[in-house]
């Protein structure tokens, strides 16, 4: 039994290994133009750009070697299946269970390699690979200033000029975006101005003529204020065309660990208790009069029924809003968890992938009968289109509060997990699972 083991085993380490170079390939073929994007005339060396490729390459791994055990499982069982060595070893009296025994050791040291990888390794290459494109992006914006094109490569800005002439340096119906207070943008649009460098090229300087600034609240729509102008000087700065490498401490979801993201669950869940707590003083200092005797308004001779009204009214309405705000910042604090629970979940979820790819791949290739490349990719691709569809699927509903991070985050697991055990049992059984299966 042992000698078998070892077979399944080395069978499967080929396919595997060329599964993952070329399912990381294609990876890399769909990231290169967005690369090429970004560094198009930004005249950086040949080796920062493979340098950028090599850190994007440590999500692709996460996501190209679960994928891989579903191809290496295809087509080594279909190769076996169509070679009747699956027939050999059932009619030797060994269980076809008995020789997925050793895959699923082998997937369940696979998964915790994984995630160990996405724990430790993957969020600080993320770090280190969204600062190195954020580098790149600020080098020498000004070669990509273009007619009708919005300029996104300054960090805090977005531009839109309608023309430009590079010799005079003039401009013609300009406006830009400063972005760096999401919940507070400046607009600012002109008809003309100049365009220059200043600082060692460092900084961009607009000088605009005959325009407007209109300043937004995202939050209170009614603070909205607009500022005509005759002339007017934006400086933008941090646009020097030599490649800089900069450091920040900011980190997003996906460039934390575990510890860390916990970390934010637990602080978000601690900062809604208060939020709970000011509602119910809210209810009880605020609203207990409806229940007293005496209100707190005390009318004079003067007052009228329609006076008491209003003057409940406005009690009313400065309660509710207060209960919305507060109701705000607990939905507020309700996302992040989510956020940042899928993202955890997501660390262990999609390793753990490998399991059922094995329970889902082994019997699919044994139904099909075939071990054909283009059986196996077909597969494949359908069930990739499939998992990923529910995680991606899972993600948004989690999102919307629809569902539980865990269900968003193993769903897809559970599912095609379920459904190779129920194909396993079709095998087992020897009974056809579709009319097309039949020989």
């Amino acid at each position: 039994m042992k000698i078998l083991n070892r077979y399944i085993l080395r069978e499967h380490i080929p396919p595997f290994l060329f599964s993952v170079f070329i399912i990381t390939f294609l990876l890399i073929l769909e990231t290169i133009p967005k690369i090429v994007d970004m560094v198009i005339d930004k005249d950086i060396s040949f080796f920062i750009v493979i340098e950028l490729i090599l850190l994007n390459l440590a999500w692709m791994l996460a996501l190209s070697v679960p994928m891989a055990v579903l191809v290496a499982t295809l087509l080594t069982f279909g190769r076996m299946t169509s070679d009747f060595e699956i027939i050999a070893i059932k009619t030797s009296g060994v269980n076809l269970l008995r020789i997925l025994i050793p895959l699923l050791i082998a997937a369940g040291v696979l998964t915790y390699g994984m995630i160990q990888f996405s724990d430790k390794l993957l969020p600080v290459l993320n770090h280190e690979a969204r600062m190195l494109s954020g580098d790149i992006r600020s080098m020498r914006p000004t070669l990509i200033f273009k007619p009708g094109v919005f300029i996104t490569d300054i960090d805090g800005y977005i531009i839109l000029m309608d023309k430009i002439d590079h010799t005079t340096s003039e401009i013609e119906g300009i406006r830009i975006t400063e972005t760096k207070n999401p919940t507070q943008p400046q607009i600012t649009v002109a008809k003309s101005g100049l365009m220059n460098f200043i600082d060692g090229g460092r900084t961009v300087r607009f000088t605009l003529y005959d325009g407007e600034i209109h300043m937004l609240d995202s939050k209170d729509p009614a603070n909205y204020r607009k500022l005509d102008f005759k002339e007017h000087v934006i400086n933008v700065a941090g646009v020097g065309s030599e490649f800089k490498r900069s450091e920040s401490s900011f980190k997003t979801d996906r460039e934390m660990n575990i510890a860390e993201m916990q970390r934010v669950v637990d602080n978000s869940r601690q900062a809604i208790a208060p939020f709970y707590q000011k509602i119910d003083k809210t209810i009880e200092s605020k609203l207990a009069f409806l229940f007293s005797d005496s209100l707190d308004y005390t009318p004079d001779s003067a007052a009228t029924d329609s006076g008491a009204l209003a003057y409940l009214r406005t009690n009313v309405k400065t309660i509710s809003q207060r209960i919305n705000r507060d109701v705000d910042q607990i939905r507020d604090q309700k996302k992040q968890i989510n956020k940042y629970k899928i993202e955890i979940y997501k660390k262990y979820s999609i390793p753990a992938a490998s399991f059922a790819f094995v329970l889902i791949g082994a019997p699919l290739a044994i139904l099909t009968r075939r071990g054909g490349m283009g059986i196996a990719v077909s597969i494949s691709i359908l069930v990739f289109t499939v998992y990923w569809g529910f995680l991606i699927g899972g993600e948004d509903m989690s999102d919307r509060g629809i569902i539980s991070p865990f269900i968003a985050m193993w769903g897809a697991n559970i599912l095609t997990g379920a459904i190779g055990l129920y194909l396993l049992v079709k095998v087992l059984t020897e009974k056809p699972l579709f009319s097309f299966f039949r020989k």
